[in-house]
């Protein structure tokens, strides 16, 4: 391992809160992990013949879609109620795309952000047989928020470290609280 690599692990490693335990997490897994270890997800743009990666523009954005998929989650499995935390490491990823950009289109077309994902994988499976490499697209947890939809590992890259989040999920309450650092709460969120 060169000097320049133990220098940056140690930087990174210096960033996490005491008491946390270090995850191992690979930088290339924030971009590779759906394409190849989860493409069969359904999920809102994917019908689960192909993997699709997400990201939201804003760091505010993705705590409300996170946040809302663990209560969803840890809420639907039976006999779980105490609380479950989770940590998280939240990366800057680049992009190198020409997107199609649905965001501020969801008055128009309601569905974008609706609970039923059927016309949105439409539109997923649309862009992507068409060879679009992913979209913009409004989010649905977080009313300004917009979520990048990538197709494509291929337009995706430098991903880099921005914090480490711990999650508190109380799954019959349905609320979420969100620290940046221990024993500050940046959100509480009630789904």
């Amino acid at each position: 391992m060169s000097a320049i690599a133990v220098e940056a692990e140690a930087k990174v490693k210096a960033g996490i809160p005491l008491g946390l335990i270090p995850r191992g997490f690979h930088y290339t897994i924030s971009i590779n992990y759906p394409f190849e270890y989860e493409p069969y997800l359904k999920t809102r743009y994917g019908n689960g013949s192909y993997g699709v990666w997400y990201g939201a523009l804003a760091l505010n954005t993705t705590i409300h879609e996170t946040a809302f998929h663990m209560v969803r989650e840890e809420s639907g499995i039976e006999g779980n109620t105490g609380l479950i935390h989770r940590e998280r490491a939240v990366y800057l990823i680049h992009c190198k795309a020409l997107l199609i950009d649905l965001s501020g289109k969801e008055a128009e077309y309601p569905d974008l952000v609706g609970q039923d994902y059927g016309f949105t994988q439409q539109v997923g499976e649309r862009v992507r047989r068409e060879g679009h490499p992913g979209l913009l697209s409004p989010s649905a947890r977080y009313k300004s928020g917009i979520n990048l939809v990538s197709f494509s590992p291929a337009i995706l890259s430098d991903p880099r470290l921005s914090c480490y989040l711990t999650y508190t999920c109380d799954p019959v309450r349905r609320i979420v609280t969100v620290e940046r650092t221990v024993g500050k709460v940046i959100f509480t969120l009630r789904f």
